[in-house]
């Protein structure tokens, strides 16, 4: 991509890579904030100062005395699939010299899951000393799991329990085979984290509401109401 400077009329503006975009400044950057959003403007993008993210961002610029909870904000679009760029000031001093293309994002702002072992530590099912946590529940078993489908079915189906072989709107539970779980933690993929990666990314839904639990919990767990 051809690096532009500054434009000097609106048909250079239309061959912006910042046209249409959504900028946010979180704290304070070395360049006054209202020289900063007249770049910006003047490179056909929506550029104001907040207190507060929005997954609706392309870039944050993110300098001194940024709020704490909106930086934590940040990481938790993430973990829901949206990845606004952010931009630091050396970030902003090389774009304010009319380099964009290391900082391009496509203007249409869609999900993109990385799955990770935050998700399922932040989204672990805990099996209570009582009761049945997943009563009528419509859960995702993939086709990994040590134990045959047919098989983990019938004893789900034994206690109320609903399992699929794919993932809907109506998926509660994902079922996470013992191999998948410790690819997760070392941080690598499979068929069956793309499969989840690649149902969200498609649902209508803008937050990651999965439970998550292990193929090895869900069967100790079993075991107890026989």
């Amino acid at each position: 991509m051809q690096e532009l400077s500054l434009f000097q009329d609106d048909e250079l503006m239309q061959c912006s890579p910042l046209k249409g975009r959504n900028v946010c400044i979180l704290g304070s950057m070395r360049q006054p904030a209202r020289k900063v959003q007249q770049f910006f403007a003047a490179h056909g993008a929506e550029c104001r100062a907040s207190t507060k993210v929005s997954r609706n961002v392309h870039y944050i610029l993110l300098g001194d005395g940024a709020p704490a909870d909106q930086v934590e904000y940040i990481r938790t679009l993430g973990f829901h699939g949206y990845h606004p760029r952010v931009i630091r000031q050396k970030e902003l001093d090389d774009m304010m010299q009319g380099h964009f293309s290391p900082y391009f994002v496509p203007e249409a702002i869609a999900k993109e899951l990385h799955l990770s072992y935050g998700h399922y530590e932040r989204s672990h099912l805990v099996y209570g000393d009582a009761g049945n946590p997943l009563y009528t529940r419509e859960l995702f078993v993939p086709s990994d799991t040590r134990t045959p489908q047919d098989e983990l079915y019938q004893k789900l189906g034994d206690h109320g329990i609903y399992a699929n072989s794919y993932i809907d709107d109506t998926t509660d539970v994902i079922v996470l085979s013992d191999l998948t779980l410790e690819r997760l933690k070392a941080g690598q993929t499979d068929a069956t984290i793309r499969t989840i990666e690649k149902a969200y990314d498609e649902s209508r839904s803008q937050t990651f509401r999965f439970v998550l639990t292990s193929e090895h919990e869900l069967l100790e767990w079993l075991q107890t109401l026989s």
